[in-house]
């Protein structure tokens, strides 16, 4: 999993969240 800042928003991803390990999550993303 990647995660990424997209200007000053960052994405928050809960502890118990599946994301695939190719999957990218950008910006402001609540997971």
């Amino acid at each position: 999993m990647s995660v990424y800042r997209f200007e000053d928003k960052l994405p928050r991803v809960h502890p118990s969240a599946f994301i695939a390990p190719g999957a990218y999550v950008v910006g402001e993303v609540e997971v």
